[in-house]
């Protein structure tokens, strides 16, 4: 007698929820649907090295001063600068009488765009420069070496004991 009362009740309950049951059973069979890999791509490395760009910029900006003239600039570099993206990193350690077992995963976090995905940028760090030479026509005079002893430690950090100024030959 008690089993059929028991099976009344679940049969009761059935009747009253099951439009909530089947949208459970739903909702949870669309977590479980493999969802397609999407591959996410990282921002392309310039062609160029943000030091080959920084040369050919402080260049251009030295052969425009007066009294410069043309100029070659070189610049040498301690450190390269680096970019470091985001990651969600999960860890789990199962331990069972045979040993232990780990498991790392990570994965790229990105940012919906318009067009696609983009990675989330952490931090992005300048390069550190340890020198620099300039050959240019005025570098015998004193002026225009101050001058571009100046301008090429404003825009790369060098002190000036490390900057070396040349007269171009003819």
């Amino acid at each position: 007698m008690k089993n059929n009362t028991i099976a009344a009740y679940l049969q009761s309950l059935f009747d009253k929820y099951k439009y909530v049951l089947l949208i459970g059973v739903i909702g949870l069979l669309l977590l479980l649907w493999p969802q397609p890999e999407t591959e996410i791509q990282l921002p392309a490395a310039p062609t160029q090295s943000r030091t080959d760009d920084l040369e050919l910029r402080l260049q251009a900006i030295l052969e425009a001063m007066d009294g410069v003239g043309k100029a070659t600039v070189l610049l040498t570099v301690e450190h390269e600068g680096e970019t470091e993206y985001a990651y969600d990193r999960t860890e789990s350690q199962t331990v069972s009488e045979g040993g232990g077992s780990q498991s790392r995963q990570q994965e790229l976090v990105t940012l919906s765009e318009s067009g696609g995905q983009t990675p989330v940028l952490l931090r992005s760090n300048a390069p550190q420069y340890r020198g620099a030479v300039v050959v240019c026509e005025g570098g015998d005079r004193a002026a225009v070496r101050l001058a571009v002893t100046q301008v090429v430690q404003s825009l790369t950090g060098i002190s000036a004991d490390r900057i070396v100024i040349s007269k171009m030959k003819q």
